[in-house]
């Protein structure tokens, strides 16, 4: 998961990078977009609570616990994160990351508790609503690996994870609020094996040391926010993208889906660092 990004606050002049004529309509479009984000202000609506899995099935084994209807409240209650940890607080890291990051985009933000204000503005506004957040938590196997003296050797580490699936609700209130669609999300956070592989010259033998750093509560309330700024920027992407999908000519319309980087001011290709679109 990359690192919270750091952004400077509009209006600028932007510059870009985007592999296009100077003349491209889609690049003034993009432009134009970016440098008047500030115009347009989004609503934010969150949800009251997590949905929380624990798929660690196997310590029903351990439990001795067969066909019990609470099974799921048993495995939350045996979990590692889940048990203890507070929806409210993460919720809120997550909203704070994903709202400060679009102001800093140039949005103006509301809240469900500004309703009555966003309601009031004429025009160029955006609804998002975070509908679901969905907490993982599961094991998951890190391969470390490595070739000593033309030999292949591996250790295979059952890391504790935390998948966080997201699904979001995207519109402009100028459209059919009917037409909404939904995109998905997921990012994972895991303890971090860090391990090497030594070469006994004396005795010929490969041996493999490594620490585990195991992954904390309070890191899952960092990574909460990191999520949300993060996924702020995906949803300034889809908004400039379905700009240029609705403005520019598709006899023109450049079949690539751009990102923004307002660090450097320029617009890049993205690869998986987007949202999903789920369909009907």
């Amino acid at each position: 998961m990359t690192q919270t990004l750091k952004l400077t606050i509009f209006p600028i002049i932007v510059l870009f990078v985007f592999g296009l004529s100077a003349c491209s309509p889609e690049k003034k479009l993009a432009v134009e977009f970016a440098n008047k984000a500030n115009n347009k202000g989004v609503l934010i609506l969150t949800p009251q609570y997590l949905y929380k899995v624990n798929l660690k099935t196997y310590l029903l084994d351990s439990l001795n616990i067969v066909g019990n209807d609470n099974k799921d409240s048993l495995l939350i209650s045996h979990s590692k994160y889940l048990g203890e940890l507070n929806d409210s607080l993460f919720i809120a890291n997550y909203i704070h990351g994903y709202a400060s990051t679009l102001n800093k985009f140039g949005f103006k933000i509301y809240h469900q508790n500004q309703m009555e204000q966003f309601l009031a503005l004429d025009s160029n506004t955006y609804q998002v609503n975070i509908a679901q957040i969905e907490l993982e938590e599961t094991l998951y196997t890190y391969r470390d690996e490595a070739n000593v003296i033309d030999s292949y050797y591996f250790h295979d580490h059952n890391l504790n994870a935390v998948y966080v699936n997201s699904w979001f609700e995207i519109s402009e209130i100028d459209n059919d609020i009917k037409k909404q669609k939904i995109y998905f999300s997921s990012d994972m956070i895991t303890d971090i094996a860090d391990g090497a592989f030594d070469y006994d010259i004396f005795s010929g033998r490969v041996r493999y040391m490594y620490n585990i750093d195991s992954l904390k509560l309070n890191v899952l309330y960092d990574f909460a926010y990191r999520l949300g700024s993060e996924y702020a920027g995906y949803t300034f992407d889809l908004l400039l993208n379905e700009e240029l999908d609705q403005k520019v000519d598709p006899s023109i319309r450049n079949d690539k889906y751009w990102r923004f980087d307002p660090t450097r001011h320029t617009f890049y290709l993205a690869s998986d660092d987007r949202f999903m679109l789920l369909e009907e």
